[in-house]
């Protein structure tokens, strides 16, 4: 009787350890949390963590990030993951796409999100462009990127910078949207453009709005406003449609046109569609069918069904095309010449006409007429 129970004390005790290592193997693999990988110093205390590093993959089995941080608090009932001093990669199809670091984030295994929180650096690495903001949220499986706060972007190979407080962008694509206060600012050539909302595809080197934009030529101070603009950064062109109004301090010279093309490097301003351009100090109003603002040569040349009138002499010419000189104060009408002169009921054909807006001239001449007319 004494044997037998000695053998049920043994055979208790197996039982009994045996229950508990399987009791601790399952809770081991079915109720841990649900954590990818740790690195080697990892070290666990309930859902505390220190020093790990978090992997995730997609359905195909490629690297979706890679996450480095000193310490995370994970919650199994939501399988998010709090997170400091972050380094993490984000990746599309195992590519890389994406570095970046933050004081603090959260991981959302069950909707694969990642938001970074404070002091924001990253890089595209495809084409290698710096980035700053205050939060950034990644959707890894929507291939987006979010960021808000004083955001800051920067190109360095194209030397250009942008700044905004929304960032919308595919990193995959690399197209990336600035919105609110938004303000793009190039080196070379120097200019600022600003606008609520730019979008800027980085691979094709081209940005654009399709609402309101100012556009400044630092060095000439150059203003243009415009409804919509496209700028080609590696042509240096940028392309202007609606209620266009640019304006020259320097010369006094103001331009309004629906659509309007400027030539950064050659400093040429392609006016294809009616326009009007005007001086109030020199009291002259020009309107014409095309036209070209050479800003260096400061010379303006307009073409087809060309009205150029004169406050000095209260005359208006009509011609085939008009060049206007603004250093020597000179304008000449080729083609079709006809200046009117209403309060003196004058009318005079030709074949060109020379305005001398600091004499207060205009000569008229052709195959059968020379007039020389003072006010």
């Amino acid at each position: 009787m004494q044997t037998f129970s000695r053998r049920n004390i043994r055979l208790f005790i197996i039982i009994f350890v045996v229950t508990v290592l399987i009791f601790a193997l399952g809770w081991f693999v079915f109720l841990r949390p649900a954590i990818t990988s740790l690195n080697k110093s990892a070290q666990t205390a309930g859902t505390s963590l220190q020093n790990i590093t978090l992997t995730e993959f997609d359905a195909k089995g490629k690297l979706l990030w890679e996450i480095t941080s000193k310490r995370a608090d994970y919650r199994p009932d939501s399988k998010i993951a709090d997170v400091e001093d972050v380094k993490g990669k984000f990746y599309r199809d195992g590519e890389l796409l994406i570095e970046a670091t933050g004081d603090k984030g959260t991981i959302d295994q069950s909707t694969k999100e990642i938001s970074l929180d404070g002091n924001i650096k990253a890089i595209a690495v495809q084409e290698k462009i710096d980035m700053k903001a205050d939060r950034m949220v990644w959707k890894a499986e929507d291939d987006l990127l979010k960021a808000t706060g004083n955001i800051q972007i920067d190109k360095p190979d194209d030397k250009l910078k942008m700044t905004g407080k929304e960032l919308t962008a595919k990193p995959s694509t690399n197209i990336y949207s600035l919105e609110k206060e938004v303000i793009v600012t190039a080196i070379e050539p120097p200019l600022q453009m600003k606008s609520e909302k730019i979008i800027w595809d980085a691979k094709r080197d081209r940005v654009f709005t399709e609402v309101p934009l100012s556009v400044v030529q630092v060095k000439d101070k150059l203003q243009l406003s415009a409804n919509k603009g496209d700028w080609n950064v590696k042509k240096k062109e940028v392309t202007f449609t609606g209620d266009i109004r640019a304006k020259d301090p320097k010369l006094d010279i103001e331009i309004e046109a629906a659509q309007a093309m400027w030539n950064l490097d050659k400093k040429l301003v392609t006016l294809p569609v009616a326009f009007t351009a005007s001086s109030k100090s020199r009291g002259i109003i020009v309107n014409a069918q095309q036209g070209q603002a050479q800003i260096e040569e400061e010379r303006i040349n307009l073409t087809g069904q060309v009205t150029a009138s004169f406050r000095s002499t209260q005359g208006v010419v009509n011609a085939d095309k008009v060049e206007w000189l603004i250093p020597t104060k000179i304008v000449t009408a080729d083609g079709n010449i006809m200046y009117q002169q209403p309060d003196k009921n004058l009318n005079i054909k030709g074949d060109r006409a020379v305005a001398n807006l600091e004499l207060q001239t205009v000569i008229v001449t052709g195959t059968d007429v020379l007039s020389t007319l003072t006010p």
